[in-house]
C-alpha cells in the first residue's frame, strides 16, 4: 500500500500545535477553584435546627466552592408551609457565600430551601430548620418534606440535559474528526458529499446540543419544567453564570466552524489548518472549563489534562465515523490511504494519552479509584472504562489489519469501534450530571424528652459521623422563664465499648445551650442528659442517636 511520507511532518506539527495550546489556553478560560465536584453547604445563619430569641436580619448560606448567584434561589415557608417574600440572593464575603434579607419574623418554626448552580454548573438543592423563641410544637421534619417537594425540577428536564450534553459531545466528534481526517488526506482529494453532510450534521448536533443545554440549564436551576428552558427572563441570569458564559462562547465558536466547513475546498491554504486547530482547541475548553475540573484546586491544570482527553477521544471517534461513512472512498482510494495511516499514528498517540488522562482525573475528581463504586459518578465511569478497553481492543485489531493487509481491511473493524464510541459519549454525557463524590450521609435528631416534669428539646445536626451541632432548650417544672442551674451531656456507643463521649455545651441564653460533639462511628449512640433544676437536684433523661453509616 502507498504511502505518503511528506504529509507526516505536517500531520505530526498540528497534532503538537493543538497539545501546546491546550495548555496554553486553558489557564485563560479558568478560574481556580476550591474543592471536588458539587458544591456542599458548610454553614448556614441561622445554623440549622437552632433556637432563636430574636428574628435573624438575613439568612445566609457558606458552600464549599463557588456559587453561581444569579441562578441562586433562597426560599423561607412558615410553619404552615407558606412562603414569605425574602430579598433577592446577593454574593457574601467571597464567591462561596450567597445569601437574602428577610423581614421581621414572629415566634414560630420556619424553613429554609436553597437551591445553587455550583460553578461546574450542577444544581445542588438541600433545606434546614430553625426555630424563633423557646417553644414550638410543629414536627420540623415534616414540615422539611413538605416544602421541599416544590423544590425540584420536573424529571424530563434532566432527562433533555442529559440528551443535550450528548448531542454536543457527538457533533464535537464529528466536526473535530471530520476536519482532522481532511486535514491529513491533503488538497488533492474531493470532498464528498457524505462527508459535507457529516461534518454539517455534526454542526447543527453541536450548536443545537449546546442551545438546549443554555435554556435547560436555567430551567434545571430554578425547578421548573421544559417550557421554562424557552423563558427569555432567564436567559439573562444564565448568561451571567460562568456556566453560561462558556455555552455562549461555544456558540459563537460554532459561527467561526461555520466559515471553516464553508471554504472546506480551500483547505490547502495554511491558514485553513490554523484556523481548525485554534477552533477545535476553542470548543474543547468550553467543555472542559464548565465541568468538574474547574472547580478542583489547580484547575487550570486539570482543565488542560481534560481537554487533552476530550480532544482526542473526539478527534478519535470522528475520524472513526468519517472512514465508516466514507466506506471505500477512503479505505481503498488510493489518494485518501495517507490519511488513514495519520488517523492510525493519532490514535497511537492518541489512545495512551486517553487512558492516562482518564485514570488521572477518576483518581483526583472521584476521591481515589478504590470509592468508584460508591456513587453513580463512578458507576458510570466503570462501565464508560469497560466499553473504552473494548474500543482500544478493537481498535488493536485495526491497527494490526492496516499493517499486516492494509486499508481495505478495516470496514469491519472500523464500523465497529465507531458505534462503540458513540456509547462512550453517551456514558460521558452522564458522568458530567453526576457527583463525583459522595457527601456524608446523615439523620437529623430532633427529640423533646420529659423526665420529673423537665422537658428537653434536642436537635442533633447534621447527624452524622464527624462533627456535629447541638442544641438543646429546657423547661423544667416551674415553667420556661425558671433558669435551671446547670447542664450537662454525654453520648456513649455500647456497641463498640465507646465509653463516654462529653457533649461540650455553654449557654447561649437562659435555658438554650448550644455545644458541639465528634461522634467517631456510625451506630445506634445513647446520649445521656443531666439537667440540674436547681442546686443539689439533677433529672437524668436519654435516647437512642442513631448515626448512619457514611458508605451504606
Amino acid at each position: 500500500m502507498p504511502h505518503r511520507p511528506a504529509r507526516r511532518p505536517a500531520a505530526s506539527r498540528a497534532l503538537a500545535l493543538i497539545v501546546v495550546l491546550v495548555g496554553a489556553l486553558s489557564g485563560l478560560l479558568s478560574a481556580p477553584g476550591r474543592v471536588l465536584a458539587h458544591a456542599g453547604l458548610e454553614s448556614s445563619t441561622p445554623a440549622a435546627s437552632s433556637v432563636l430569641d430574636v428574628s435573624p436580619p438575613l439568612i445566609s448560606l457558606d458552600f464549599d466552592e463557588d456559587i453561581d448567584t444569579p441562578l441562586t434561589s433562597i426560599q423561607l415557608f412558615d410553619q404552615r408551609g407558606l412562603t414569605i417574600a425574602t430579598g433577592a440572593p446577593t454574593q457574601g464575603g467571597d464567591g462561596s457565600i450567597v445569601q437574602t434579607t428577610v423581614p421581621t419574623l414572629a415566634q414560630g418554626t420556619f424553613a429554609v430551601v436553597w437551591r445553587v448552580s455550583s460553578a461546574d454548573g450542577h444544581v445542588v438543592t438541600g433545606a434546614f430548620s430553625f426555630q424563633i423563641g423557646t417553644r414550638g410544637d410543629v414536627d420540623a421534619a415534616k414540615l422539611l418534606d413538605t416544602v421541599l417537594n416544590g423544590a425540584r425540577a420536573e424529571p424530563s428536564v434532566g432527562r433533555a440535559l442529559g440528551v443535550s450534553r450528548f448531542a454536543a459531545f457527538t457533533g464535537l466528534a464529528l466536526v473535530l474528526g471530520g476536519l482532522f481526517m481532511l486535514v491529513v488526506a491533503g488538497s488533492q482529494v474531493v470532498v464528498g458529499t457524505s462527508i459535507r453532510r457529516l461534518l454539517w450534521s455534526g454542526w447543527v448536533l453541536l450548536v443545537a446540543g449546546t442551545a438546549a443545554n443554555f435554556g435547560l440549564l436555567g430551567a434545571n436551576t430554578l425547578a421548573g419544567s421544559l417550557g421554562d428552558a424557552l423563558d427569555t427572563s432567564v436567559w439573562g441570569r444564565v448568561a451571567d453564570t460562568r456556566t453560561g458564559e462558556l455555552l455562549v462562547a461555544r456558540l459563537f465558536v460554532g459561527l467561526a466552524v461555520v466559515g471553516i466547513l464553508v471554504t472546506v475546498a480551500k483547505r490547502a491554504s495554511s491558514v485553513w489548518r490554523v484556523a481548525v486547530g485554534l477552533v477545535g482547541l476553542l470548543a474543547v475548553l468550553t467543555f472542559s472549563g464548565a465541568g468538574h475540573p474547574s472547580v478542583e484546586r489547580y484547575s487550570p491544570v486539570w482543565i488542560g489534562v481534560d481537554a487533552i482527553h476530550l480532544l482526542f477521544v473526539a478527534l478519535w471517534l470522528g475520524s472513526l465515523v468519517v472512514l465508516t461513512v466514507g466506506g471505500r472512498a477512503w479505505l481503498a482510494d488510493e489518494d485518501r490511504v495517507g490519511a488513514v495511516h495519520s488517523f492510525s499514528r493519532m490514535a497511537t498517540i492518541g489512545v495512551p494519552l486517553i487512558v492516562a488522562t482518564g485514570v488521572v482525573q477518576a483518581w483526583r475528581i472521584g476521591g481515589g479509584l478504590s470509592t468508584l463504586t460508591d456513587t453513580s459518578w463512578g458507576r458510570i465511569l466503570l462501565a464508560k472504562s469497560a466499553v473504552a478497553v473494548l474500543v482500544v481492543t478493537v481498535g488493536g485489531v485495526s491497527r494490526w489489519l492496516l499493517l499486516h493487509d492494509g486499508p481495505t481491511a478495516l470496514r469491519r473493524t472500523v464500523a465497529t469501534e465507531a458505534l462503540l464510541g458513540l456509547a462512550v459519549l453517551g456514558l460521558a454525557a452522564g458522568l458530567v450530571g453526576s457527583a463525583p463524590t459522595v457527601g456524608p450521609q446523615s439523620k437529623l435528631y430532633t427529640r423533646t424528652l420529659a423526665e420529673a416534669g423537665v422537658l428537653v428539646d434536642i436537635a442533633i445536626t447534621p447527624g452524622q459521623v464527624g462533627g456535629n451541632e447541638v442544641h438543646m432548650v429546657v423547661t423544667p417544672a416551674g415553667g420556661n422563664l425558671t433558669p435551671i442551674a446547670g447542664l450537662t451531656a454525654r453520648m456513649t456507643l455500647p456497641s463498640r465499648d465507646i465509653p463516654y463521649v462529653p457533649v461540650t455545651i455553654s449557654a447561649e441564653s437562659p435555658n438554650h445551650y448550644v455545644g458541639n460533639v465528634t461522634l467517631p462511628f456510625p451506630g445506634a449512640w445513647t446520649l445521656e442528659i443531666v439537667v440540674s433544676p436547681v442546686p443539689n437536684k439533677s433529672v437524668l433523661l436519654s435516647n437512642t442517636v442513631d448515626i448512619p453509616d457514611p458508605n451504606p
